[in-house]
């Protein structure tokens, strides 16, 4: 599955990068998150509730940073186990002014899944992806543009 997208915030791309890039700060607005273990800024694990249709449970991913571009750019990649299911995915963002002294993210998020929760079906895996997504991103950006 293949996602990307735009997001425009009023926050300077440092904060926005920083903000990102620090696991605490980006786990607070992952949907469901159980528990989080942070090994180093650019190694960590999450646990989240997840599920599509009748196939749910908790899931552990790892994180991994493995390009940094300070305030501009970052690669992580991701690889998941959990409820007879595995995932890896591979994320791309590249960060820039934006309009009005804000910031302007490109991003794009591959994903390749496997196991029972492959068995659904690509529609609905996809409509709970884009709502997971769109959760993250909100709050990120109430996060954001907070004080």
């Amino acid at each position: 599955m293949h996602f990307d997208g735009t997001f425009n915030v009023k926050a300077k791309p440092e904060k926005v990068y920083s903000t990102i890039l620090d696991p605490n700060q980006i786990s607070q607005c992952m949907p469901d998150l159980q528990k989080l273990e942070v090994k180093s800024a650019d190694d960590y694990t999450a646990i989240v509730k997840a599920g599509v249709s009748f196939i749910k449970g908790d899931f552990n991913l790892h994180f991994l940073v493995v390009e940094k571009t300070p305030n501009s750019h970052a690669k992580l990649t991701a690889h998941g186990t959990g409820i007879g299911s595995t995932v890896d995915m591979e994320t791309v963002m590249d960060i820039a002014d934006g309009p009005d002294g804000g910031a302007s993210m490109k991003w794009t998020a591959d994903a390749k899944i496997g196991g029972r929760i492959a068995s659904v079906g690509q529609r609905l895996l996809e409509g709970q992806a884009q709502k997971i997504i769109k959760n993250l991103f909100d709050c990120l950006q109430g996060k954001l543009e907070a004080g």
